[in-house]
Parts: C-alpha cells; sequence; structure tokens
C-alpha cells in the first residue's frame, strides 16, 4: 500500500471512529478526492488471500466465527483482539464484546483465507450486517487510501443518512462518511452542550455542513464492503445544520 500511517495516526484513526480514525488544502480538493476515489487496491500485499463476499453466520463464540461460504464451503475464523464497532453507538471493543453485535445469519464479510497458527482457517478482518458494521484496526491501517490534514479548515456538505450516539453518517453522491461528533459543543444560543443534547436537532435528509482538520479516505475495497468512504474528525470550526439551522462550535 503507497499510503502510510504512523501508529500514532492509527490510533487516532481507532478512536475516532469508536470513541469516534499533512498538507494544507481546500475543502473544494478534499470533496473532489472523495467524489473520484482512484484506488481499487483491496490490501496489496495480502490481496491474494483476503476475499470479500456473502456469507453465512452459522455459530459465534468468544474466540471465533463459523461461516458457510457462497461456495458451500463452511470456514471457522479467528476473531480475537480489538474491533472497530459503528452501531447506535461507534466503539473499539474486544472480541468478547463485539460478537455480541453479531448475529447468525447473512453478512458481507471480508475474511483472511487460510490456515493459522491457531488452527482456524482464516481470519476475519470485517463484517457488515444490517445496520451494523464492524473491522479490525488493521484493516482501516491496510485500506486507508489518502489522509488529509491542515490547520485550516476543510470543509464538507452532505445529507444526513443516520444520526449515532457519538457520529453522524453524511452522505453525497453514493458515498458515505462518518463524522465524530463526541465531546462538548457551544450551541449557537443555547450555551454549552453534549452531542446527545441536541442530536434530536439533526435529521435524516438534512443538509449539514462540516468544518474540521482530518479526513481519512478509505479505499474502494473498504467503501464498497463495508460501506464508508472516509472518516472526519477534529473540529476546532462548526458543524451547522443548513435545513433546522443548528450550529455547533468546539468548546
Amino acid at each position: 500500500m503507497s499510503l502510510k500511517l504512523s501508529s500514532k495516526k492509527v490510533a487516532l484513526l481507532t478512536v475516532i471512529i469508536a470513541a469516534s480514525l499533512i498538507i494544507s488544502i481546500s475543502g473544494a480538493y478534499a470533496l473532489n478526492e472523495l467524489s473520484n476515489p482512484a484506488d481499487d487496491e483491496p490490501i496489496s500485499d495480502l490481496k491474494r488471500k483476503v476475499v470479500a463476499e456473502e456469507v453465512t453466520i452459522t455459530s459465534i463464540d468468544n474466540s471465533t466465527v463459523t461461516i458457510l461460504r457462497e461456495s458451500g464451503e463452511q470456514m471457522n475464523l479467528s476473531a480475537k483482539g480489538r474491533w472497530v464497532v459503528i452501531s447506535d453507538e461507534a466503539r473499539v471493543p474486544p472480541w468478547t464484546e463485539a460478537k455480541d453485535y453479531v448475529k447468525e445469519g447473512t453478512a458481507q464479510a471480508i475474511i483472511l483465507a487460510g490456515n493459522l497458527e491457531n488452527e482456524t482457517e482464516g481470519m476475519l478482518l470485517g463484517l457488515r450486517q444490517g445496520e451494523v458494521t464492524i473491522f479490525r484496526p488493521m484493516l482501516a491501517k491496510a485500506c486507508a487510501r489518502k489522509h488529509k490534514h491542515t490547520s485550516i479548515y476543510l470543509s464538507f456538505r452532505g445529507e444526513v443518512e443516520k444520526i449515532g450516539e457519538n457520529y453522524m453518517i453524511l452522505r453525497r453522491g453514493d458515498q458515505k462518511i462518518l463524522a465524530s461528533t463526541r465531546g462538548s459543543w457551544i450551541k449557537a444560543g443555547g450555551g454549552e452542550v453534549e452531542w446527545k443534547d441536541v442530536s434530536s436537532e439533526f435529521n435524516q435528509g438534512d443538509q449539514v455542513r462540516l468544518f474540521y482538520h482530518n479526513l481519512v479516505i478509505m479505499n474502494n475495497f473498504f467503501a464498497e464492503n463495508l460501506g464508508i468512504r472516509g472518516f472526519i474528525w477534529g473540529y476546532s470550526g462548526a458543524i451547522i445544520d443548513l435545513t433546522s439551522g443548528t450550529t455547533l462550535s468546539r468548546k
């Protein structure tokens, strides 16, 4: 993968997605990059072994997931470790907690095939099932195509797709961005608030503009299989709901 993220940036990526994931650029450039992703590469070093397909989950325990593949092959996949979980809330629990978000039945899965030392037949890397998306931080690192950071503001405008307990998902065209909303905010005309106090003022279909400092753009492999094109965090600017008029600035 041509993009190399430091361990610090990988940690930031994990925190922004679940607790909420170096060049000065304009907001317009960021949007153009988002709207025209040029990278179709999956995890380059492992692409011959990494596959994404619809599977049927047949059992789940504290360390493994058993799936039935499209070919009819049954596989026991290792699932131990930390996971980024995006459900009503975004968080980074261990598998013993993340497994509670996963159910038996159909799911879109990203797997690393091949016998591992623990005698499983592969490793689960990511999963999308209904309104739940989970993935390993290592998958996010491998699929991060570009990290944009600036000390001035980047700007993104999109339509609210979903409001979570500590994030929102915005849609622009067929691309979805997860933006962190955790922490304290100053509401115009309302003083200091927490996201939970004002999240109900942001509704599905509203037009929202964000002014932020960090954007990670994911590659096509990640976006097509897990449904998220990028992650936004780092506000000293504002979140403005252009439909309702609600305006938040970082405390």
